[in-house]
This record gives C-alpha cells, structure tokens and sequence, in this order.
C-alpha cells in the first residue's frame, strides 16, 4: 500500500506521506480538478514531474475526504501559493522523485517540505545558512537537510515570495533525534514571528512541517 504514514501533531495538523506508486492512467481517473488545474497539468512535460503533480493532488484529496470533508480541487493564489478551493482548511504540498507529503490545519498557514540526503546541500549551504547555522550545522549532511526543509517549510507557509533563505529564515539550534523544533521569521518591514516545527524522516529522505 503506498500509504507511509499519517499523522497528527500540534492538535489539528494532519500529515499524511505517501509513495508514488499509481500510473498516470489510474491517477488520471480519480483526480478531482478543475479546468485551470487540468491546464497547468498541460504546461508540464516531464512524464516524472507529471507523475508527481498527479499524485500530489491525489493525496491531497484522500486527506481532505478522510476528515469528512468534501473535496472539490485547488486553486493558487497571485504567489503560486495552493489553496483548497472553498478554503475549508489551510494546505501545504510537496513532492520528491519517490513520495509525496501533503498537510492541512483547520485555520492555520502552514508548509511542508521533504528531500533527500544528498551530497548538492554541502555545496549549496553557503546560500542558505546564516553563519551561527553553519557553525551548528558542521556540513553534517542531516544537518543540512534539516535546515533546507525547515526554511523551505517555513518560506512555504509565508506564501509571499519575499523572503531569503540566509537572511530572513531562521532555524534555533537543536539536538540530534529532536522531533520538534523552531524557527522564524525576519520580516523585512516587521518585527521577528517565531513558528513551530515538526521534523520526520522516511529512508534517506527528511520531513519538516512549519506552522
């Protein structure tokens, strides 16, 4: 079964990961999507990426009917931010080449970011680490990957474009089998917001929600 897992934390904040294991016909069958959605779907060429456009969409429905709620498709904002159609709940989506991780909370922006372990963050670390999270990361591998999750997840819920990894998204130290973390946000016009994190593993692959 393609399920991984699902989950709830900080009270209503549901996680489901799943794998992506459907072929693009069976998915094409039971996605629901409107007409502006089935057109960004046109504009993808890479049978891959299609693959996890589908099943991203796919997942995010079976988590909004396993709530009891009735699904009717996404729409994105001026940003490119998802939104579920008649706002019932806030969401966040991700894809990676093997799973799929999608999250909702009744009334809270959230965001959700997974990736894998890979040699590319070391090289890439210098752009998105402040200099005291180079110091606690050491260019440990799942320490970068932590922080490149929790940022991404934390630009995500944001929504707005506006913000740099090194120099507006903070992760605060941690300890190394930490679940639940925090960092925030340095708002160019505003004072700092702090958020919650909440950090999985599946395989190789690293989780971070933000809320």
């Amino acid at each position: 079964m393609p399920l991984v897992r699902q989950w709830t934390v900080f009270d209503d904040c549901e996680i489901l990961v799943w794998e992506i294991a459907e072929t693009p016909e069976v998915l094409l069958q039971n996605v629901v999507a409107e007409a502006e959605e089935w057109d960004e779907f046109k504009t993808i060429s890479h049978p891959q990426k299609q693959l996890e456009w589908l099943t991203g969409r796919y997942v995010m429905q079976l988590l909004v009917e396993s709530k009891g709620w009735p699904y009717e498709g996404m729409v994105k904002d001026e940003y490119g931010k998802p939104h579920l159609r008649h706002r019932i709940a806030e969401i966040s989506i991700t894809h990676t080449v093997k799973y799929v991780g999608v999250t909702l909370h009744p009334t809270k922006p959230l965001g959700i970011d997974m990736e894998r372990m890979a040699d590319k963050l070391a090289r890439v670390a210098p752009k998105f680490l402040s200099e005291n999270e180079k110091l606690e990361a050491q260019m440990e591998l799942p320490k970068l990957v932590t922080y490149w999750c929790a940022k991404e997840a934390l630009y995500k819920l944001d929504g707005v474009r506006r913000l740099n990894f090194k120099n507006h998204i903070f992760v605060e130290p941690y300890k190394e089998n930490d679940s639940y973390l925090r960092g925030a946000i340095t708002y160019p016009e505003t004072q700092q917001q702090l958020h919650q994190l909440h950090r999985f593993w599946v395989e190789d692959f690293c989780g971070v929600v933000a809320i």
